[in-house]
């Protein structure tokens, strides 16, 4: 055998010795599942993976979508989940038709926390502008909105006008929107939908408390307040 033999062989060993068939990884589970398009259209998972003995912290808004599954772990929606996997590379032939290569199982639940932000996911209905409660005439819609943390959108009626936005951030406390589009019909008596928008596109933060959604702006300063109708 000759020498360019020998070490094609070495180093062939060497590489399957340094190839890790399996380890473990830490990873977090966001708290809703999120419409996806694998082989077919279906429901993710939303992960981040994190390093084992590094610093451990949760990044808002970076989450991956998850096409495989979890052996051993039993999902509860409205819980983020930190998690300790087993990450196994299968050899070839036992990779399954269009899937994937790498096989995940459940080493150990570290922490399941109720997420808070779910609260928002609701209906809501305009109380007050800018600390001024909302009196209307009987033929008037009172403004409300509708949020979707499923697909991170809201949607609504400012008292004239149907509107949509998207969720760009949210945490605990803040919460940002995209750009607000809608109808532009006009309606008898501008006053309150026109001030609606205006505070609606300044809101940076929120508040639950009670049956009550608070919005304020970056410097804290209350901008809408709706109560919960659903």
């Amino acid at each position: 055998m000759n020498l360019s033999k020998l070490m094609l062989i070495f180093l062939m060993a060497l590489t399957t010795a340094c190839s890790p068939t399996d380890s473990e990884v830490l990873y977090w589970v966001n708290s809703l599942r999120v419409d996806c398009v694998g082989i077919a259209p279906m429901s993710c998972l939303q992960v981040q993976e994190g390093s084992l003995g590094q610093s451990e912290v949760l990044k808002q808004g970076d989450w991956q979508l998850f096409y495989g599954s979890i052996d051993g772990f039993s999902y509860q929606a409205g819980y983020v989940y930190k998690l300790i996997l087993k990450k196994e590379n299968l050899p070839l032939e036992q990779v399954p038709a269009d899937g994937s290569s790498i096989k995940y199982s459940l080493v150990k639940v570290l922490e399941k926390t109720a997420d808070a932000r779910l609260r928002l996911n609701d209906i809501w209905a305009l109380e007050s502008i800018q600390g001024e409660i909302l009196v209307l005439d009987s033929d008037s819609p009172r403004p409300q909105l509708e949020i979707h943390l499923r697909d991170m959108r809201v949607i609504g009626n400012d008292g004239c006008n149907d509107f949509f936005t998207g969720i760009e951030a949210l945490n605990s406390e803040e919460i940002t929107f995209g750009p607000i589009a809608g109808t532009r019909k006009y309606c008898r008596g501008m006053n309150i939908p026109d001030r609606f928008n205006q505070q609606l596109n300044k809101v940076t933060a929120y508040k639950l408390k009670d049956l009550r959604l608070h919005f304020l702006d970056s410097e804290g300063e209350e901008l809408l307040v709706f109560r919960k109708i659903d």
